[in-house]
């Protein structure tokens, strides 16, 4: 007998609901906004429903490229698995594909959702959208330090379900789930 996230599915069409959707929450720290600058990726993290899925990170002193060229591959491989869900995720996505054509990978197509922009269509009555103010407005509590990837994935995930039962939304359409084709970065 198969489980629900065996029957979860990963390519999904708009019509799709959203209880049959894998969905995948990423998360990203950076040490700059320009990824063609130079800014390097410090952190990820990749969560789907009930676990975490993947999680890299690298400090400052031995900060890198070439520390996160073995570990394209699986972040890539991680972002195919469901519906990728973060918080600005395109900021996320566009450093990810950066850093993967750097080293000659080409990244998956993927469906994505952008709880940024879900939040700006149904919340009208908050003085900003960055994730901490949202994260209040919710009354969700998190463990951990903010701008750090894990956490934020997991804040991220919860602000998803609150956004989703906020909207009454039930299905991918209504949440505004788009297709990223890797190439056009």
């Amino acid at each position: 007998m198969r489980n629900i996230n065996e029957i979860r599915e990963s390519n999904p069409k708009c019509s799709q609901s959203i209880e049959r959707t894998n969905f995948i929450f990423l998360d990203i720290e950076t040490t700059g906004l320009c990824v063609e600058k130079g800014s390097k990726l410090m952190e990820v993290a990749i969560l789907d429903r009930n676990k975490v899925l993947f999680t890299w990170n690298q400090t400052s002193s031995n900060a890198s490229d070439e520390n996160l060229k073995n570990e394209l591959p699986k972040i890539l491989k991680n972002l195919k698995s469901g519906v990728v869900v973060g918080h600005n995720v395109c900021f996320d996505l566009n450093f990810i594909a950066y850093k993967a054509g750097k080293f000659g990978h080409t990244g998956p197509n993927v469906f994505f959702i952008d709880t940024l922009n879900l939040s700006r269509r149904l919340i009208e009555t908050v003085s900003s959208y960055k994730l901490e103010f949202l994260l209040q407005y919710f009354n969700i509590s998190i463990h951990g330090e903010l701008h750090t990837a894990l956490v934020d994935a997991q804040a991220t995930q919860a602000l998803f379900w609150k956004l989703i039962e906020r909207g009454e939304i039930g299905t991918l359409k209504e949440v505004g789930m788009k297709k990223l084709n890797w190439s056009f970065f």
